[in-house]
């Protein structure tokens, strides 16, 4: 009997910015800025996917068929086209890990619920803050309800089309592990309530378009000072950006970008941001993004939508 053939899926995904200051592993949104994997599974094997993102992919798409019930392919190939930079808190390993779910999850026969396929990818990051609106698109809250067993509880807002991001975003990576080994083990009561009262003002104030509370509502102390050990120049960065017209200031996930809220003045804004950090020798780029309510898009000849906002 012939073997059958290759079989292929391509996966668009977005980046996305998570904890948008206070919500520590439970915020996260889809930007406009998108890559393309592409998955190819064959019966005869295939040489192993040497790239951190291929190996993500990967590993996604083998977790996938796991729990379809499936044995994992025996050749798999990745194919990656896209700038999104690694280490940088963009959520790219998320979006490696979805593609590779989402791409496994069309070549497999059944069916799979969103919060299944969700699951999936937020067992192989450890958090589902940016997997979620990697796959979903959106702003997503989520909520992990024991991790290990699967069980997530999340809601996805639509984003404000006025709104947009200007990144700024460092030459220099902070891996997620070193950036985490920062925070602190402890906190005290009244900086629980902080970061409490800032995240839930912060989605309420994006929902209602009140944008002046974003300045308060970015503001962090969980997370933020702790990796600015890393980031020196952070708090003059946010102060910049809000100095030029930004509405509030954060880093984005584990950094070591630096992320603003802007309704008018972009450019100036992402402008100051790179004025400061070059103030301190600090080498970065910058880029304005919308958020978008787009997430894990299925592509073929006729760009039909996959997950995409499913969900929300």
């Amino acid at each position: 009997m012939a073997a059958a053939p290759s079989r292929s899926a391509t996966v668009e995904v977005p980046a996305t910015s998570a904890n948008l200051g206070p919500g520590f592993d439970s915020l996260g949104v889809a930007l406009d800025w998108r890559m393309r994997f592409t998955l190819t599974v064959d019966d005869d094997p295939l040489p192993v996917p040497e790239l951190p993102l291929e190996r993500m992919a990967a590993a996604g798409a083998r977790a996938l068929h796991l729990l379809a019930g499936e044995a994992p392919p025996r050749g798999l190939r990745v194919h990656v086209e896209g700038e999104i930079p690694l280490g940088r808190g963009l959520g790219l390993s998320a979006a490696a890990h979805v593609a590779g779910v989402v791409a496994a999850d069309a070549l497999l026969p059944g069916e799979r619920s969103a919060d299944a396929l969700l699951r999936v990818a937020a067992r192989l990051e450890g958090h589902a803050d940016n997997a979620a609106p990697a796959l979903l698109g959106g702003l997503q809250i989520v909520i992990a309800e024991g991790l290990d067993e699967g069980e997530l509880c999340r809601l996805g807002v639509d984003p404000p089309e006025d709104l947009r991001i200007a990144l700024l975003i460092p030459r220099f990576s902070m891996p997620t592990g070193e950036s985490r080994s920062r925070l602190p083990e402890r906190l005290t009561r009244n900086q629980a309530v902080h970061n409490i009262g800032r995240a839930a003002l912060l989605v309420a104030a994006l929902a209602a378009r009140r944008y002046e509370l974003l300045a308060v509502a970015t503001e962090d102390v969980l997370h933020q000072p702790a990796r600015s050990t890393l980031l020196p120049a952070m708090p003059a960065i946010f102060r910049a950006a809000r100095a030029a017209g930004a509405h509030g200031a954060y880093l984005s996930g584990g950094g070591s970008a630096v992320a603003a809220f802007v309704s008018d003045g972009a450019e100036a804004v992402a402008g100051a941001m790179r004025e400061a950090a070059a103030a301190v020798g600090l080498e970065a780029e910058a880029r304005i993004c919308r958020m978008s309510s787009r997430g894990a898009e299925l592509i073929d000849d006729t760009a039909a939508p996959g997950v995409g906002s499913a969900g929300r």
